[in-house]
């Protein structure tokens, strides 16, 4: 029973039947003194249905409808039953134009009709139509494609050329469509971005006023790539060294190639970096030659460029001198704290310096430096002890005489 009722010729025909019923129930006194009150056949009627829409059959694969009447008025006459029969029922029906042998241009056609009761005349207003037909031609347009939301990408990524595949799509239209597209667009969405951007949009067309055009698109989307460049800057290589060399060789020159890289990374990262690390290791240097070495990434740094550095060494026989009295220098004191260097006294100590002969002969006393760092002091008051760093051309190797230093320190009131 419930597929009976599903059924909506079912439905209609019940709703027909009960329909007549109430009319006959209505009408049943008196019927046999008021010959007449149900209708025959012989009583005419007529309907009007508006705003019939108008179906247009032609060769849409060469053409287009630019311009054709959209509805129609429908006006049926007939037997009053049937009028009334085709109201419940509301049958299938069309009106339409048949441009199937027609070519471009403007044509005046007849309205046809179909599916309407054969017992009913039928009359369409209007009777006939014009119709225009234009030729589709199919163009290729370039895709353009537009950054979305790029103020909500992350700071200091910038965004490369966009990539587009297929970089040309189809439209078939007429000429006139054609004449209004400006230009053919997809779209990238930027927000949050912090690497390459792969994404799937939509092409739309666009007249020169900035307004969508509905143009059938072939295909209706394409894949998009954008290249995203981290935050970056360049820095200055940091050579520095471990193990030794054989007593007898000393470093005559090292030439490093390239001195600086770029670091790339958030911006938060890189801007704290001013340095990258390369360890050059003494123990496996044995004569002249070009070492390459990794460049050792800073934690929070994406990547690094170049990854690798030359370092060009020339080695010879290993001489000492000694330089006298160099300054011990105290690094990060803070502004309201006095220190005083007690040992060594005056703060100055001597050093040795190993080297080839042509660097030593060279090295002036000021090339040499001796510092400590307040930072370096343990917990606790005053005085401390604190090590002693040297610093000078890479090529020699500075021995002080002295490891540490003894300092003391007053705290001066904050004015």
């Amino acid at each position: 029973m419930d597929k009976l009722f599903n059924n909506h010729w079912f439905v209609k025909f019940v709703s027909l039947l009960i329909a007549v019923m109430l009319y006959m129930m209505v009408n049943m006194n008196n019927i046999s003194n008021q010959p007449g009150v149900l209708p025959d056949n012989n009583d005419e009627s007529s309907y009007t249905i508006n705003d019939v829409e108008v179906n247009a059959y032609y060769d849409d694969e060469e053409y287009a409808v630019a311009e054709m009447e959209e509805t129609v008025d429908v006006e049926l006459r007939g037997p009053q039953t049937s009028i009334m029969l085709f109201q419940l029922s509301r049958p299938a029906y069309e009106v339409y134009v048949d441009l199937e042998d027609k070519g471009p241009g403007v044509h005046n056609v007849r309205l046809e009709y179909r599916d309407f009761p054969a017992d009913l005349d039928v009359s369409i207003n209007p009777r006939f139509t014009s119709v225009e037909l234009q030729q589709l031609e199919t163009v290729n347009y370039p895709v353009e494609v537009d950054l979305v939301n790029e103020e909500e990408a992350e700071d200091g990524y910038t965004f490369g050329g966009a990539r587009v595949n297929p970089s040309e799509v189809k439209v078939k239209a007429p000429q006139p469509v054609h004449e209004q597209i400006e230009t053919l667009k997809a779209f990238a969405d930027v927000d949050g971005a912090d690497g390459r951007i792969e994404s799937e949009s939509e092409v739309i067309a666009y007249d020169q006023n900035g307004n969508e055009l509905d143009v059938p698109i072939e295909p209706e989307t394409v894949d998009i790539e954008v290249p995203v460049t981290s935050p970056f800057r360049k820095v200055p290589i940091n050579l520095s060294r471990e193990g030794t060399l054989p007593d007898d060789l000393s470093i005559e020159s090292l030439n490093m190639e390239p001195t600086e890289v770029t670091i790339f990374g958030p911006l938060s990262q890189i801007e704290d970096i001013n340095t990258v690390e390369a360890v050059l290791d003494l123990s496996e240097i044995e004569d002249d030659g070009v070492i390459e070495l990794d460049l050792i990434a800073p934690e929070g740094i994406e990547r690094v460029k170049p990854e690798k550095v030359d370092v060009e060494v020339e080695i010879g026989e290993q001489e000492e001198t000694a330089f006298e009295d160099i300054p011990i220098e105290i690094e990060n004191i803070p502004e309201h704290y006095s220190l005083e260097i007690i040992e060594p006294a005056q703060g100055y100590t001597d050093v040795t310096i190993y080297g080839s002969s042509s660097v030593l002969n060279d090295l002036n006393q000021e090339d040499i430096s001796l510092t400590a760092d307040w930072e370096d002091r343990e917990e606790g008051g005053s005085p401390q002890k604190l090590p002693v760093q040297t610093s000078g051309p890479s090529e020699i190797k500075v021995e002080p005489d002295i490891d540490e230093i003894e300092v003391e320190w007053t705290e001066e009131a904050e004015g």
